[in-house]
């Protein structure tokens, strides 16, 4: 059955992928909500600036609770009972993505409100108590994350392995962190969200709602 197998594995080369930014694609469906997805150019893990887009990120929309987007979309206005945004660093596409759901009849003021978000962030940057604040979750975090049993340990030794991170990636990573200054987050933040995004929503058409 496996004769005409080929000895050796021959992958097919996979060309990075080069995001079409700047447009809004709408999914039209009769729901109760509409889900917002929005997205910006990421950083490759490989990148020097990949740990202040990190905690540009964890300012932006990676804290639950304490985020920008989390304190006016939801603590401020009740538009979603959650908001989120995170980094993705794959091999062939990087991007940073903003998620969440909302009424229909109030997608497209949440929408506004990211956007200004967005805008806001790229202006004038986190403050130095956020980035403290972003440093020591993520430091204290790790651990309980990735290794609070042996599926979580095992996913995150071969996370490590799979991103060539090396070894000694677990005791290296709080120094890699604590390292990054106010001045470089800031720079992230315009360099990653400066941008015009993509935009997709799945929900009623929101030119359609009243």
């Amino acid at each position: 059955m496996f004769g005409d197998l080929p000895e050796k594995q021959a992958l097919a080369p996979v060309a990075d992928v080069n995001p079409k930014l700047g447009q809004q694609v709408e999914v039209n469906y009769n729901l109760p909500q509409t889900s917002l997805q929005l997205a910006w150019p990421g950083v490759k893990r490989s990148a020097p600036d990949f740990y202040a887009a990190v905690l540009m990120n964890q300012i932006l929309g990676g804290s639950p609770f304490t985020s920008h987007l989390w304190e006016e979309v939801r603590e401020k206005r009740g538009l979603a009972y959650g908001v989120s945004s995170r980094l993705e660093s794959d091999q062939h596409s990087n991007m940073l993505v903003v998620k969440t759901s909302t009424r229909a009849d109030r997608a497209a003021e949440t929408l506004d409100v990211i956007r200004q978000v967005i805008k806001e962030l790229v202006d004038t940057g986190p403050t130095a108590a956020e980035l403290e604040a972003s440093k020591k979750y993520l430091n204290s975090a790790f651990a309980i994350d990735h290794l609070g049993s042996s599926s979580s340990i095992s996913a995150a030794l071969v996370g490590l392995q799979l991103d060539k991170r090396g070894i000694d990636y677990i005791q290296r990573r709080p120094s890699l962190i604590e390292q990054v200054t106010l001045d470089q987050v800031r720079a992230a933040a315009k360099k990653l969200l400066s941008a015009e995004p993509a935009i997709m929503g799945v929900g009623p058409r929101l030119a359609d709602v009243p």
